[in-house]
């Protein structure tokens, strides 16, 4: 697993941080920001490529990127001090690090997220130990929103909304614990409505057949399939 990283450097290269061969240049368009707004923004675009692309075979040439935006970031702060790359290095440090004096909170310092580990991690994304609860997963999968399927009453596709037929809070005055509260999110029913349709239904007004036979349940529907094809009735 590769990074793009010739294809990142092309979009580097169409926002101002460098030429289209990956030459740091200077971002005019953020020279009137703050130091420190300017420091944050290339930290957070370092931080967050190389965070995502930490698991990938090429992680170590991430180190291109992270010069060409450190360096892009000293140029701009040149440019918006006036002074040269060396002196802004030298005011600021290599890393480049800004000092914001507030009178609520005293000095605060902002710095240029620079990264010397360029080993490859393959559960980067990993902060604990991942478990897949599969009651759970059969839950979200059960009670996920139909929209985009038309109003089961009059066959509209427009302006549908979603019915609970068997709305959690209605399933009982005192609240669901344990698998009590599993078992009612397993049984939690939906149906697609038009928002004509749907006003009707709570006004009361609706007449036709019973909400809780026209509520979508994938297993009798198939099961129903099935006999029909095999001619049972």
């Amino acid at each position: 697993m590769k990074a793009p990283t010739d294809s990142i450097i092309r979009k580097l290269s169409n926002k101002g941080f460098c030429t289209h061969e990956g030459i740091p240049k200077t971002k005019k368009g953020w020279i009137y920001l703050d130091a420190d707004q300017i420091v944050n923004l290339c930290s957070g675009i370092n931080r967050g490529l190389q965070n995502y692309y930490r698991f990938t075979d090429n992680f170590g040439h991430f180190a291109r990127i992270q010069y060409i935006l450190q360096s892009s970031l000293a140029r701009t702060l040149a440019a918006k001090f006036k002074r040269s790359v060396k002196q802004i290095v030298q005011r600021f440090g290599k890393s480049i690090t800004v000092t914001v004096t507030t009178k609520e909170k005293g000095d605060r310092a902002v710095a240029f997220y620079v990264n010397s580990d360029w080993t490859k991690r393959r559960n980067a994304f990993v902060t604990h130990e991942a478990n897949v609860d599969l009651l759970r997963w059969a839950i979200r999968m059960r009670t996920r929103s139909k929209l985009g399927r038309p109003c089961c009453i009059c066959g509209s596709p427009h302006q549908v909304e979603m019915h609970h037929v068997r709305h959690i809070r209605k399933m009982g005055d005192t609240k669901a614990t344990g698998f009590k509260m599993i078992m009612q999110a397993l049984n939690r029913k939906q149906i697609p409505t038009c928002k004509s349709c749907h006003r009707k239904i709570h006004r009361g007004e609706y007449d036709g057949m019973s909400l809780s036979d026209l509520a979508y349940n994938p297993y009798y529907s198939d099961r129903q399939g099935r006999l029909l094809e095999s001619g049972v009735r």
